[in-house]
Formats: structure tokens, C-alpha cells, sequence
């Protein structure tokens, strides 16, 4: 799985390094959603945020292709990094001064591991699962 520059990378490489296999037929994997426009020519996955009100993944119009949904909260950081943080300042300030900063984000102490048995749970549905390039899965 070929993935795109961080913060995407910094979160989820170590997971895909972990669970994916390495082979020459790489898969491509890109972020898209509204205020995005769909990677050209389209990638084989697309990251896309999971609107809370709906709960339906967003989908570019008149695609069927692959995607895998984000709480739109994790998307919006992956997609949009510098943008400030939407959390509220608890406290009290003086008269006429205006906060202007946000707290930093909090960062995991370890590396995201994915969930073996969900994983593998996940991958007994697929029909790919019984190809070679997933064997080790199969027999673990």
C-alpha cells in the first residue's frame, strides 16, 4: 500500500507495514472528501470522512470504487493539518484580551497496532483472502 505524505503516512504506516503484505502490486491509497477534490487518475482507496448526523460514508459523486471510512474528526486532521483546532478555551481571560492559541493535539505514546482478531475477522469476508498474497493471514 503505497500511502501519501504525512500526516496520513505518520499515522498509518506503521499499521499497513504491520498487517499488509509487500509485493510488487501495490495498492494506492488518497485522502478525499468535500472541500477535496478526487485524486486523478483515481487512487484504489480513498480515505473519506464518516459525517456523524448520517453516518454513511462520504462518496465521490458517481464512484463505486473502494473507500474506507474516518470519524470526520480524524479526517478533518489528516485532510486539513494546519488548520486550528475547533476545541473551545476553558477559562477565564481578562477584559480585551482574545485567545488566539489552541491546545496541542495529544499523540499516542505508541505507534497505532491494529486489532489482529478484527483484522483477520475483517479479511474472512473478502474473496481475496484466499489468494497467496494474504496466505499468511489464512494460516495465523
Amino acid at each position: 500500500m503505497t500511502l501519501p505524505a504525512p500526516p496520513v503516512a505518520q499515522l498509518l504506516g506503521h499499521a499497513v507495514g504491520q498487517c499488509l503484505p509487500t509485493g510488487p502490486a501495490a495498492r494506492s491509497l488518497e485522502l478525499a472528501g468535500p472541500g477535496i477534490p478526487t485524486p486523478q487518475p483515481r487512487p484504489d482507496v480513498l480515505l473519506v470522512p464518516r459525517p456523524p448526523l448520517t453516518g454513511e460514508p462520504w462518496r465521490p459523486p458517481g464512484d463505486e470504487g473502494a473507500v474506507v471510512p474516518l470519524d470526520s474528526g480524524v479526517w478533518a486532521y489528516l485532510a486539513h493539518p494546519a488548520e486550528p483546532s475547533p476545541m473551545p478555551a476553558t477559562g477565564a481571560l481578562p477584559d480585551g484580551v482574545l485567545r488566539d492559541d489552541y491546545p496541542l493535539p495529544q499523540y499516542p505514546w505508541y505507534p497505532l497496532v491494529p486489532h489482529r482478531r478484527a483484522f483477520a475477522d475483517t479479511l474472512v469476508g473478502l474473496p481475496a483472502v484466499r489468494g497467496p498474497g494474504l496466505r499468511r493471514f489464512r494460516s495465523a
